[in-house]
């Protein structure tokens, strides 16, 4: 791959990261575990007994992986620091006389904001008191990472087809990635905070969204109009009516007001 090409790929990777929740996520861990190692086995929930708390494993290197893609980490920051040790705890008791458990990771889909440090905390923790070889976070720029070392083929199937573009188009390309992104981002934790005020059964989304936020006050006017201005840019980038891209600090601003939420 070329650098426009390679940098394409790579902000296709970034928006499948920040659109993939729960399965999702896992699928793509998955998919890139086992081109990077042979010996990567998924496992799957069956039943009634689920997956036995283990996501994925490398018999060969007694190597355990459990995967977490939550909508939105730091809202549930201490779900994730308790179901640490209650994975590793079930883990230990229905895999360990199988295969004795020395590495264990906790895959985190952090859309690229970074685990927080209580995680980390834990993990070296759970490391010393069960006598583990390496216990640690795994965050999506370690998938990053994972995939771009693997061949030009192998990628391409991760991320999918790659245009044939020229730099000019190729900026074109990364804004709209960058303010898709941003707005995939907003929906998800305004579409959570919203579900928590009022009993709705159809998805909301854009200026539906809006509205129920300023309704209840966690938004002001100013940011009705400004996330107005955005849902419509939106709408008018998808729909091919225009191909006017948001300005950085529009897209930090859509930033900054998802991040309050």
């Amino acid at each position: 791959m070329n650098d426009v090409t390679l940098a394409i790929a790579r902000n296709m990777f970034h928006l499948q990261i920040h659109e993939a929740d729960g399965q999702r996520f896992e699928d793509l861990f998955s998919k890139i575990m086992g081109y990077k190692h042979r010996g990567f086995q998924a496992v799957r929930p069956y039943g009634n007994i689920g997956d036995r708390k283990n996501d994925g494993w490398i018999e060969s290197e007694n190597t355990y992986f459990q995967v977490y893609a939550p909508c939105d980490i730091t809202k549930s920051i201490n779900d994730a620091v308790t179901k640490l040790k209650k994975d590793l705890e079930g883990l230990l008791t229905h895999w360990d006389a199988l295969c004795p458990v020395k590495k264990f990771y906790f895959v985190l889909n952090d859309k690229y904001k970074g685990a927080p440090p209580q995680l980390h905390q834990k993990m070296t923790e759970l490391k010393l008191e069960f006598g583990l070889d390496d216990a640690s976070v795994l965050v999506a720029k370690d998938l990053e990472f994972d995939l771009f070392d693997l061949r030009n083929d192998m990628i391409l199937s991760v991320v999918g087809h790659l245009p044939h573009i020229n730099n000019e188009e190729y900026m074109f390309v990364s804004g709209f990635t960058c303010f898709i992104t941003a707005w995939i981002d907003f929906e998800k934790v305004a579409r959570n905070k919203v579900v928590q005020l009022v009993s709705q059964r159809a998805p909301l989304g854009g200026k539906s969204l809006i509205r129920i936020l300023h309704q209840h006050s966690l938004i002001t006017e100013d940011d009705v109009t400004f996330l107005g201005k955005m849902a419509d840019q939106r709408n008018h980038l998808v729909h091919g009516v225009s191909l006017t891209i948001p300005r950085k600090s529009e897209i930090d601003s859509m930033i900054v007001i998802t991040e309050k939420l």
